[in-house]
């Protein structure tokens, strides 16, 4: 029989026989699929000399070795890829091939790395071997290597990007592998992709300066994505971060008030922040909502007075904020000014007992004791059992020298309420400065028991010039 039909049936048979173990392997007849492989290992070795093309035995000894690599035989599989390389040594196949099996052994992952390099110095531009080689790279934990490797493997062709994808997938807590696939959106315009890769980057890793950066500039400047964008890195970076993102929409819209509402939550004592929202809101005649952040502007700012004004302008009739006014000016004894406060409540139609109240009190200090007079009996008229209201103008009564009818309003006071001291305080006094001495110091006795206080202004009380030699005096204010 001629050599080359010999030839033919040799590789006809290997070729069933390969079929076979491929079946068994399939089939999940691991053994079988071992046993035929490494039967026809033998088989090919011993009839290599009856097959006429090296570079056939190689591919035979290949396709053994990839059977047996299936099978996680890794020794017996880097065994057939020597062989096969020896038999052709400019095919890049085997030796790919051998670096896989490697790559599948505990602790051998030097050696994969040295034989895909061997590939790609064969074949710079293999796209396998520079995808097995990042990889490789990334678990040695040669980062930068391995990125590099990545994309070289991406800048031979955009589409070998699946292997990048392929890998984030089995890998899905690597922040680097996020990160290479997050540049990799951004270079072909996919911005909406690259900002999920980055924000998956900055979830596994919030140190990650570089690609907070990356992130800020890919961010939409339009309020609503951008906050929306943001919202989900909440809890993930460091509120400084979170911050700052929102301060860089704020740049850009710096009259959105979304975002003012944003940054304002990590920045509640920014006063100039909150006058804008105050003014925006002022812009908008939403006057309530704006009143009450100027309230909060003012209030931070220790300045009531400049929100009285602030809340007046936006409405001058605001019967709450002029009573506020009021009482602030009263307490820092501005009584003039609280007067004309009081006055413009009377003219909005305020008409009430702590409103009448207030007036005559102004007006008492103001020393304008006739028209103080009238102030309280118009409190009175509101209501007759008012004792501060009668008490009041008792002391009004009294810096007139009408000392009879103070007394009356006095004792209207005692008849509604026996501990009111000043009232007994003033009848002592009353009745002191008219020599009434017996029934000033019974007044004074009542006075003093009530409230220990009014021992000591009697002592320095003109009133009772005439009777501080009087022993009855002293032990009463002693």
């Amino acid at each position: 029989m001629p050599f080359g039909s010999n030839d033919k049936k040799i590789l006809e048979n290997i070729d069933k026989n390969l079929s076979e173990a491929e079946r068994y392997r399939k089939g999940s007849q691991k053994d079988k699929a071992s046993s035929k492989y490494l039967e026809m290992l033998d088989y090919v070795i011993s009839n290599e000399d009856k097959i006429q093309d090296p570079s056939q035995t190689s591919k035979i000894l290949t396709r053994i070795g990839e059977g047996l690599l299936n099978l996680g035989n890794n020794r017996k599989a880097i065994e057939c890829f020597e062989k096969a390389m020896n038999r052709e040594p400019s095919s890049v196949t085997p030796l790919l091939k051998k670096g896989l099996a490697y790559l599948s052994m505990d602790e051998m992952n030097q050696y994969a790395l040295e034989c895909f390099e061997d590939v790609l110095r064969k074949d710079p531009e293999n796209e396998k071997a520079l995808y097995h080689k990042a990889n490789v790279l990334r678990m040695l934990g040669w980062d930068s290597r391995a990125m590099e490797a990545f994309r070289d493997l991406m800048e031979n062709d955009s589409s070998n990007a699946s292997y990048i994808h392929k890998l984030v997938k089995q890998n899905p807590d690597d922040p680097k592998l996020w990160k290479l696939e997050g540049e990799y959106f951004e270079e072909i315009g996919k911005t909406e992709k690259s900002i999920k890769s980055y924000e998956k980057v900055i979830t596994l890793d919030p140190e990650d300066q570089d690609t907070v950066d990356k992130l800020m500039e890919l961010i939409p400047d339009d309020p609503e994505d951008l906050i929306e964008h943001v919202e989900r890195l909440e809890g993930k970076l460091d509120e400084d971060k979170i911050k700052e993102l929102y301060q860089k929409g704020l740049e850009e819209n710096p009259n959105n008030p979304a975002l003012i509402d944003k940054v304002l939550e990590y920045e509640e004592d920014n006063v100039d922040l909150l006058e804008k929202k105050a003014q925006l809101l002022e812009e908008k005649e939403e006057l309530e909502k704006a009143k009450e952040i100027y309230k909060e502007v003012f209030d931070k700012k220790d300045d009531k007075v400049g929100y009285y004004k602030k809340a007046l302008q936006l409405d001058p009739k605001d019967i709450d904020v002029l009573y506020e006014k009021g009482e602030y000016h009263y307490s820092n004894e501005e009584y003039q000014i609280a007067m004309q406060i009081y006055n413009r409540l009377l003219e909005l139609g305020e008409d009430n007992l702590n409103l009448w109240h207030n007036k005559g009190a102004c007006l008492y200090h103001l020393e304008e004791y006739d028209d103080a007079i009238d102030a309280f009996k118009m409190a009175l008229e509101k209501d007759e059992e008012d004792t501060e209201a009668r008490l009041s103008k008792g002391l009004v009564l009294y810096e007139l020298e009408r000392f009879d009818d103070a007394i009356d309003s006095f004792n209207e006071v005692l008849k509604r309420d026996q501990d009111e001291a000043k009232a007994w305080y003033y009848k002592s006094k009353i009745n002191a400065r008219e020599g009434e001495a017996k029934k000033a110091k019974s007044f004074l006795k009542q006075a003093v028991q009530l409230d220990d206080s009014f021992k000591e202004r009697a002592k320095n009380d003109d009133d009772f010039e005439g009777m501080k030699d009087h022993e009855g005096f002293k032990e009463l204010v002693s």
